[in-house]
């Protein structure tokens, strides 16, 4: 075998070696990517009633919250308080479909309400908000006058944070700060692999 021969084969092996690293590291960070952008894909609000800003003739039996998807009962709470800040809610949550329901307790007064929700999407993340409705009138009792129609909202955000909720781990546009931190990491990887492979080529030259 002739010396240049050797040196070829010298030379090609660190070279195959830093590039299955390379490709590796870069196989990895487009999985976490991907990944993170199905995680950022949370189930959004549809509709809610009585709707956000809205003003109804009589104080609710219950608040419901639809969304585009079935979410989970288990974790979720919808938070009702009045204006002194009097929480109305009664009971836990009813899932049925992609409805979300809370019932109120009887003899809610007239005045503006602010409701804080957290509810659990389909793919188990946590998506929460809060929307706000007027009464004219105190609650009629059982049988009393509905909330009202049902009419879009826009999306819920992952900012809000609902009064005795679990705050959601925080994120950087939608994306979990663990994933970001491991991107960061795998690119300062691909960076030091690429600056030593180059320092192993002049050498080998």
């Amino acid at each position: 075998m002739t010396a240049v021969t050797q040196s070829h084969i010298v030379r090609s092996r660190p070279r195959r070696g830093i590039v299955t690293m390379a490709l590796a590291a870069v196989v990895l960070l487009i999985g976490l990517l991907g990944s993170a952008g199905a995680a950022s894909a949370h189930d959004s609000v549809e509709s809610t009633s009585p709707a956000d800003g809205s003003t109804v003739a009589t104080a609710p039996e219950q608040i419901t919250i639809t969304l585009n998807n079935t979410p989970g009962a288990l974790g979720s709470a919808i938070s009702v308080k009045d204006s002194t800040g009097t929480e109305w809610a009664q009971g836990p949550v009813a899932v049925l479909d992609g409805t979300v329901t809370q019932q109120l307790k009887p003899g809610e007064p007239a005045g503006k309400f602010t409701v804080l929700w957290r509810i659990v999407s389909s793919d188990s993340h946590p998506v929460e908000g809060t929307f706000t409705f007027t009464a004219i009138s105190a609650a009629a009792g059982p049988g009393g006058a509905s909330a009202g129609t049902l009419v879009p909202v826009a999306p819920p955000t992952d900012s809000a944070t609902p009064a005795a909720a679990v705050p959601a781990v925080p994120s950087a546009d939608g994306i979990p700060w663990a994933v970001v931190v491991m991107i960061a990491v795998l690119v300062a990887l691909v960076t030091g692999l690429a600056l030593t492979a180059k320092r192993r080529l002049n050498k080998a030259d």
